[in-house]
């Protein structure tokens, strides 16, 4: 259990990509380094694989266990109300012979047992190991669902970064019509402006007001979410990274096949599978066995006496199965057939993984090409409503036209922070098809 338990930090270790150790950190304000490391400490789902992985671990033990002899004491003691004896004929007349009786019904024997399988076919071994090969599916187990949970922060971490980036986007828009709707009212208060103008630009204020409301909400929800994932429900995680700053490239090269979880799981069941098919087979040879008993006890192995005494006995046991209507030969078979199956799987699963790295390599190209053109968008849309609010001022622009352009420029930093969110999300499905 202090291994699964050590492969469970270092899997924690990698996650945090070799960064330092994190500074403690208010509730209201987590890194993703800091949201990764306590997922890994309290994730359900990890604790759960580390103890399927110590069952594992307990199986190989007592497979490799089974394999070499083992010693027992027992100790019984029964009763007979009738017991043999022999009655001698009187060979002279006047004589009378001794009456012969074989113990007086009380038998007590203590014994030390040693048991040493000699030879099973190669099935005890063999079984020994395909448990061992289990052991290492589980533990590879163990090491993919951490994978797979830091995927799962990421993403949950980017989501709730951009759900506050968007109500932010909204508060500024609000922000902005707030200040627009102040100086028509001190222009509306000299006779500038008319009480259309106005009402206008409150409708719009209250159009913002209410998608201030709804990504505050959905913010909140996404918050909720990520507490959630790293094992603190009802809890608010405040992320505090900066939705700006890239966790992965498209120069990201993936690890080997063959050192990834998944792959390394199937490669261990497809030998656990047939090290099984090799026990199987086993069974269709004889078995040799031995033991050794070391015994004390009354009447032991002279009754007549029925004393106290020690001996000791060996034995050798054989057994082979010579026809069962090839009920074993099914078996094998069927294990067989079992390890086809896995065989055909793990290479599905390579050309799976082989196609989800390609895949999530040009998404994440084509995601950032799209935050290019999205933050190109919001800088002409913030120049666009500089240069509108100038004529509106100098009265060479309606109010129709500044609203409608300032709904442009939200719209244009709305889906500037989408865009980045996407990419960011791209780059944790980069990130976890390369194996990271």
């Amino acid at each position: 259990m202090k291994r699964i338990l050590g492969v469970v930090a270092g899997i924690g270790l990698s996650m945090l990509f070799g960064a330092p150790s994190v500074r403690a950190q208010t509730d209201s304000s987590w890194t993703l380094e800091q949201c990764l490391r306590v997922a890994v400490e309290n994730a359900p789902r990890l604790r759960a694989g580390a103890q399927a992985a110590a069952g594992a671990e307990a199986a190989a033990r007592e497979a490799a266990a089974n394999r070499w002899p083992s010693v027992g004491v027992s100790g019984a003691y029964s009763y007979t109300s009738e017991t043999q004896q022999i009655d001698i004929p009187a060979p002279i007349p006047g004589y009378t012979p001794p009456n012969i009786r074989f113990g007086d019904g009380n038998v007590y024997d203590l014994a030390v047992t040693a048991r040493v399988p000699i030879y099973a076919g190669g099935g005890l071994w063999e079984k020994a190991r395909a448990d061992a090969f289990g052991q290492k599916a589980a533990t590879q187990d163990l090491r993919g669902d951490s994978l797979k949970l830091a995927y799962d922060v990421r993403r949950a971490y980017f989501a709730a970064l951009g759900s506050e980036a968007r109500a932010e986007a909204a508060r500024q828009s609000a922000r902005r019509l707030e200040r627009h709707l102040q100086e028509l009212t001190s222009a509306q208060n000299i006779g500038t402006v008319s009480e259309e103008n106005r009402l206008m630009a409150l409708s719009r204020l209250r159009q913002a007001q209410q998608a201030v409301l709804a990504a505050e909400a959905d913010a909140q929800a996404a918050r909720l979410a990520l507490g959630n994932l790293i094992a603190r429900p009802g809890f608010e995680i405040h992320p505090a990274a900066n939705l700006d700053a890239p966790i992965a490239d498209s120069t990201l090269s993936p690890l080997p096949l063959k050192s990834r979880a998944e792959v390394s799981a199937a490669q261990a069941r497809l030998d656990q599978s047939r090290r099984l098919v090799r026990s199987t087979r086993g069974a269709l040879l004889p078995s040799l066995s031995g033991s050794a008993a070391y015994h004390y006890g009354r009447p032991g192995v002279n009754m007549t006496e029925n004393e106290w005494m020690d001996y000791y006995t060996l034995g050798l046991s054989a057994s082979w199965t010579l026809w069962d209507w090839q009920a074993r030969s099914r078996r094998v078979g069927q294990a067989r057939a079992v390890a086809g199956v896995l065989d055909a799987r793990k290479d599905d699963l390579v050309n799976v993984l082989n196609t989800r790295y390609a895949t999530a390599l040009s998404a994440r190209r084509a995601a950032g090409a799209v935050q290019i053109n999205a933050a190109e968008r919001a800088d002409i849309e913030r120049r666009r409503l500089n240069l509108v609010e100038g004529r509106l001022r100098q009265g060479m622009a309606s109010e129709s036209e500044y609203l409608d352009t300032h709904d442009d420029l939200t719209a244009a930093e709305t889906d500037l922070i989408s865009s980045t969110v996407r990419l960011r999300l791209a780059e944790a499905d980069l990130l976890y098809a390369a194996g990271y």
